[in-house]
């Protein structure tokens, strides 16, 4: 049960990760000075994003495999 809780944590923590980053991109770029990590901001947006992009293949995939007759 708890690997099962582990695997969707990032359901949570994805949009979490993309809001955070666009809003230091934008703090960065207002004030460059005084802000800086433009690399962590977009380290947290690419993995937020990759996180959902590759949960919806494995979702498609289950999908696919469920309406073919594989889980019989």
């Amino acid at each position: 049960m708890t690997i099962g809780w582990c695997c969707y944590f990032g359901v949570l923590t994805g949009p979490v990760a993309i809001t955070m980053g666009i809003i230091s991109l934008v703090q960065i770029k207002n004030n460059p000075d005084k802000f800086s990590g433009k690399g962590m901001a977009i380290a947290g947006i690419v993995t937020g994003s990759l996180y959902f992009v590759s949960l919806a293949l494995i979702i498609l995939l289950y999908g696919v495999a469920f309406m073919s007759g594989a889980f019989r």
